[in-house]
C-alpha cells in the first residue's frame, strides 16, 4: 500500500497566502498539512508516500524529507502544473503497481477519515460527505446500485448523488493499472487540462467503486480565504481532539 499526495497546484485562490507557499505547506496548529499526512501514514500503517511537486517544488521537498520516520517519501514532479491536476496524477502513474491511496493536497482531515478508507469492506472505494451542501464547486458522487458511476461538479440536483468526494480514494493494485491506462487515454487525446476525477466515469464502468461515509467527521478542503479560516478556527480543535481520542465525531 503507498499513499499518491497531489500537491502541484498553486492556488490561486488563496492568494496571498499562497504566493510564496504551497497550499500543503500552510500551517495549522504549528504543522504542515504535508506533515500531518505524514504522520497519519506512520500511525496508519502505510509505509510509503509519493508527494506529487510542482509549484515552489523545492519548499515541499524539503518538508517531506524532513520525515517522520516510519514512512518511505519519494518525489515526483509534474513540469505541467499550470494545467489540470490530472497531469499530477499522469506523471505518478508509475507507482500503480501497488495497491493505492490517492488524495489531494489541500484538505484537513482526522485520521478516522483515512481509518475509514482503509477499512471499508470494497476494494476499490471513494471517501464520501453524504451532508452534502451544494454551492456548485463540490466534487459529487453519483451512484447507482449502491456503486459509484461518476464524480463530477457537473451535475444538479439528482437523486442519485449520494454526497461530497472528499478527496480520497483507494483503489487495488488492478484497479490502479486500469486507471493508468484511462489516464494515457485522456493525455493521449489531449484531455489535459479537466481535473482527474473526470477519468472516474470510465473507471467506474470497469471496476467496482463503493463508499466510505466520513460525514459525521470534521474536515475541510482549503481553496478560499474563507477555508483557512474555518480550518484553523473551527476544523482543526476538532481534529486534534479526535486524533488524541478526546471525544466522539463532530462535524
Amino acid at each position: 500500500m503507498r499513499a499518491i499526495v497531489l500537491a502541484a497546484g498553486v492556488g490561486w485562490r488563496l492568494q496571498p497566502h499562497t504566493e510564496g507557499t504551497p497550499k500543503c505547506l500552510l500551517e495549522l496548529g504549528g504543522k504542515t498539512l504535508l506533515r500531518r499526512y505524514l504522520e497519519t501514514f506512520v500511525a496508519l500503517g502505510i509505509p510509503e508516500a509519493v508527494v506529487v511537486v510542482g509549484y515552489l517544488k523545492a519548499q515541499v521537498a524539503a518538508e517531506a524529507a524532513r520525515g517522520p520516520a516510519g514512512v518511505r517519501v519519494r518525489i515526483v514532479e509534474n513540469d505541467r502544473y499550470m494545467r489540470g491536476n490530472i497531469l499530477s496524477l499522469w506523471h505518478a502513474r508509475h507507482e500503480f503497481d501497488d495497491d493505492v491511496i490517492i488524495m489531494d493536497g489541500d484538505v484537513l482531515y482526522p485520521r478516522e477519515l483515512l481509518a475509514r478508507l482503509l477499512a471499508a469492506p470494497d476494494g476499490n472505494v471513494i471517501a464520501v460527505d453524504e451532508q452534502l451542501q451544494d454551492t456548485g464547486e463540490e466534487q459529487k458522487v453519483v451512484c447507482e446500485d449502491g456503486w459509484v458511476v461518476e464524480v463530477t461538479k457537473k451535475i444538479g440536483r439528482d437523486p442519485r448523488v449520494r454526497g461530497e468526494a472528499v478527496g480520497m480514494l483507494r483503489l487495488t493494485a488492478e484497479a490502479a493499472e486500469i486507471l493508468r491506462d484511462i489516464l494515457e487515454e485522456f493525455i493521449d487525446t489531449g484531455k489535459d487540462s479537466v481535473e482527474y476525477e473526470d477519468t472516474f466515469r470510465e473507471l467506474a464502468g470497469e471496476v467496482p467503486i463503493g463508499l466510505a461515509e466520513v460525514g459525521d467527521l470534521p474536515w475541510t478542503e482549503i481553496d478560499f480565504h474563507e477555508d483557512l479560516i474555518r480550518a484553523r478556527d473551527e476544523i482543526l480543535p476538532r481534529v486534534d481532539r479526535l486524533d488524541r481520542g478526546d471525544s466522539a465525531p463532530a462535524r
